[in-house]
């Protein structure tokens, strides 16, 4: 270009042609040519022919096969090749970059209002209160509209994507009919290359109830569904770079508040705000149906403990004392809620689920008033038994309470409930006397009491039947144990 440019110059002040080929370094006939051609000279490159294209068919059949390079050169060698093996490697090599350029290639794909939804989710180091967590951030993505939906777990399970789901159909009010997706193991077991796909269950169950049709992208290919790659990056960017939280309350609102304003901003394609085009949208999404939400969100059976705690992830979490040894339902939300319910499915509880292990256990909200109503109940029964003691034997027997007290302490109430068991084989007036006894010798204790009364000849109690006249002569009830010793004549007698 640049000798063209000099001939074009120098011829136009007049030099001759013998003189620009001597200043140029070119042939008279050289600067002929340029002189006759109105624009610039076209340089073509060398077009060679490939000695290995004579076997491109059988390259590809073998390629197919599966043989390697070395093989490939061998079975051309018989062939008749001529050329070298590095020749044959170096072909290979373009072969696989033609092919891997082929399957790069993209075209755009814009869809009609209510026509494809896109899901996806992003791996995020998060530092709450100065550690970090790993989360897991949902993005639900209307592909007509670009109306953006987000939520985050702390683990990632197919419960944890039909979820975000089915959280976002209900922020959108609607769904669209197909849903593209990766090939996570959360919703695709197996994608073959033929495009033959064997779905989760789980997923697929939640697909039928909501009559979506799945369509997981390519293996290797995530550019299928580039709306809800692409703005990944954006909130990378704009606001988990640098992001740290107190706790995690604080992320979901923090995340809430960005999801409103993306919404809000108009799209670098479209050139709208995605909740302007959403309203032309909305009409299109089919209407949610009515499933049960047992169908969707499962549960698991937990035991309660006797003191009232349900065990989840090797914590403690309380349930009403009514649960107590019953058995009741638990759901996980994202990893960060735990919510209790009865065997009827009533809610009962609902807690953060803490990240790491408990160092101590969550108090119980009623274990204070279980208990003060039973310390209440215990002082109530200790004051209805001294007023009985001191109603049934008078001062005497307020004088020994308070002896009972400084000698007995904490087995106070014991001796009392002992002494006053008496009642049913003596009269008032003998245990009365016998505490009038002690406290002469200064006796505080029940069986003082006890070796007293058996001094005395008490008629057996027995129930009397009012119709029936007996008269029963009193009887000593005490009998000395040797009535029971054998004799030395009996011992070794024959029955």
């Amino acid at each position: 270009m640049y000798k063209w440019q000099r001939i074009k110059a120098l011829h136009a002040q007049g030099v001759s042609i013998r003189q620009i080929a001597a200043t140029v370094g070119v042939s008279r006939n050289t600067v002929r040519k340029y002189l006759r051609e109105a624009g610039p000279p076209q340089f073509k490159a060398r077009e060679y022919v490939k000695e290995l294209d004579n076997y491109k068919e059988a390259i590809k059949d073998m390629l197919a096969k599966g043989f390697i390079g070395t093989r490939i050169f061998n079975e051309l060698t018989d062939m008749g090749y001529k050329g070298s093996l590095s020749s044959v490697h170096r072909y290979l090599r373009s072969l696989k970059e033609e092919e891997r350029n082929a399957k790069l290639a993209t075209t755009r794909v814009e869809t009609k209002p209510g026509q494809q939804m896109q899901y996806d989710w992003k791996e995020w180091m998060l530092p709450v209160a100065g550690k970090p967590v790993k989360i897991y951030l949902h993005e639900v993505v209307l592909s007509y509209s670009r109306m953006k939906f987000y939520t985050f777990s702390l683990r990632i399970t197919t419960a944890d994507v039909i979820r975000a789901l089915a959280e976002a159909i209900a922020f959108f009010g609607g769904y669209a009919l197909e849903l593209v997706m990766d090939n996570g193991k959360q919703m695709v077991i197996i994608h073959r290359k033929d495009g033959v796909v064997r779905y989760n269950e789980e997923f697929l169950r939640f697909c039928g109830l909501y009559g979506i049709e799945p369509s997981p992208c390519a293996n290797y290919r995530a550019q299928t569904k580039g709306k809800v790659e692409r703005p990944f990056y954006y909130v990378q960017e704009h606001l988990l770079k640098g992001l740290e939280v107190k706790e995690l309350d604080e992320f979901a609102v923090r995340l809430s508040s960005f999801q409103d304003t993306y919404n809000q901003r108009p799209h670098s394609t479209l050139g709208r705000p995605p909740l302007e085009i959403f309203a032309e949208e909305k009409d299109f999404l089919s209407p949610i149906p009515l499933v049960e939400p047992a169908l969707l969100y499962q549960k698991e059976p937990r035991k309660v403990s006797n003191d009232g705690y349900v065990s989840y992830g090797g914590n403690l979490y309380p349930v009403p004392m009514g649960c107590a040894l019953r058995q009741v339902w638990v759901e996980n939300i994202y990893g960060r809620r735990l919510r209790v319910y009865d065997e009827a499915g009533g809610l009962l509880a609902e807690f953060d689920l803490e990240i790491k292990k408990q160092t101590g256990r969550l108090p119980h909200p009623e274990h204070e008033t279980i208990n003060r109503h039973y310390q209440e109940k215990k002082l109530k029964a200790r004051s209805a038994l001294v007023q009985e003691f001191t109603v049934a034997f008078g001062e005497d027997g307020q004088r020994y309470l308070e002896g009972l007290r400084t000698e007995c302490g904490a087995n106070l109430y014991w001796h009392l409930a002992e002494i006053l068991s008496y009642l049913k084989l003596y009269t008032p007036a003998d245990i009365t006397a016998a505490i009038r006894e002690c406290l002469e010798i200064g006796s505080f204790h029940k069986n003082s009491i006890k070796r007293l009364l058996e001094l005395k000849e008490v008629a057996p109690f027995l129930p009397v039947d009012e119709q029936l006249n007996l008269n029963l002569p009193q009887v000593r009830i005490k009998r000395d144990l040797s009535c029971y010793a054998f004799k030395e004549s009996e011992v070794g007698a024959a029955p």
